[in-house]
């Protein structure tokens, strides 16, 4: 399949040869795209890393809440269909990462993989371009190091998450905003069902891995429900997750034209509500964070998990920048 739109700039794309030679795979084309680096710096000082690192553009999970969505914009991509329908292969993100960290020293700032897009997204089956680069890191020491996924997939590469475990500080968070599988499977189409991500979650609990579940995005009418957060909660600490951290929904622009119809369409109860909410402004109001925070610190209480009291003080700005690629405004993009 050919690529329709003129890129940005095509000198960073493959010959239509190379493209053809990644797939098809079912209605999602896969494009190799050559990188000069892959892990890039984070300026904004109130985030909890330094370093992001993302080896693919795009994500076929196709969640319709998510905010990368923006980032295919940079490609003169602007259906926001085509972040999930149009993956962009970092195909040598392994040797570029080699070869920068022989040059750069990054101490132990911390270096978060997957702030916008999935590293274990179905094309990580085929391409291998996480376990390739978390090789590099199992030969390292004295990182800090999280990956942020979905996928049950993350245990496959157990014994290099549990090599650079016992040479650097590792974290691997799990998001999950939902127990019930039919609005699971509605609002992220193609993502690991909820079970699957806490049986992943508990097997890397045991092997002595820190992980923690993000409860991000918290979507009004239809995640936040005390009951809902709960069993989330809860399952959260029998699987062994060492913190829960959450957020509410953020939606920039290019996210709002894929996720605003949706809700009409598919929750026609709750669209009068998230369209006042976000009708001027790409945060919760103010006064809808304070009050999920409220639920969320007796949850976290009543299961044994710490609350953050920053967090509470300004929810929705402390979370919704908690795991983002750079300022929530201005991202960084890996």
């Amino acid at each position: 399949m050919k690529l329709a739109v003129k890129p940005a700039s095509t000198a960073l794309f493959q010959s239509p040869a190379a493209v053809a030679a990644l797939g098809p795979l079912r209605d999602v084309e896969f494009i190799e795209m050559p990188v000069r680096t892959v892990i890039n710096r984070c300026q904004n000082p109130r985030l909890p890393f330094r370093w992001t690192i993302n080896p693919y553009r795009g994500c076929e999970f196709g969640c319709v809440y998510c905010y990368a969505r923006y980032t295919h914009e940079f490609l003169e991509l602007r259906d926001p269909m085509d972040f999930e329908r149009r993956i962009f292969v970092k195909r040598m993100a392994a040797q570029v990462l080699s070869h920068t960290l022989a040059r750069t020293p990054l101490g132990s700032d911390p270096i978060a993989i997957g702030t916008a897009t999935d590293p274990y997204q179905p094309a990580e089956r085929k391409y291998e371009l996480t376990r390739s680069m978390l090789g590099v890191f199992a030969q390292l020491g004295g990182l800090d190091l999280s990956i942020t996924t979905k996928s049950a997939l993350v245990v496959r590469d157990l014994d290099l998450l549990r090599a650079i475990n016992s040479r650097s500080r590792l974290s691997v968070n799990f998001s999950l905003i939902t127990l019930n599988r039919r609005l699971q499977r509605t609002l992220e189409p193609r993502a690991p069902r909820p079970q699957l991500r806490l049986r992943a979650l508990a097997e890397l609990s045991r092997a002595g891995i820190r992980c923690n579940l993000l409860m991000m995005p918290m979507i009004p009418g239809l995640t936040d429900a005390p009951a809902a957060i709960e069993s989330v909660v809860r399952a959260a600490r029998r699987a062994g997750a060492s913190a829960v951290w959450w957020r509410s929904l953020f939606l920039k622009p290019s996210a709002a034209r894929r996720f605003i119809p949706f809700v009409r369409q598919n929750f026609p109860e709750v669209a009068k509500r998230i369209g006042e909410f976000y009708a001027r402004a790409v945060y919760a109001p103010r006064g809808y964070d304070e009050r999920l925070g409220a639920v969320f610190d007796r949850m976290r209480a009543k299961y044994g998990f710490a609350v953050d009291p920053r967090e509470r003080r300004a929810p929705a700005r402390a979370a919704a920048t908690a795991l983002a690629p750079g300022t929530q405004l201005a991202l960084d993009v890996g």
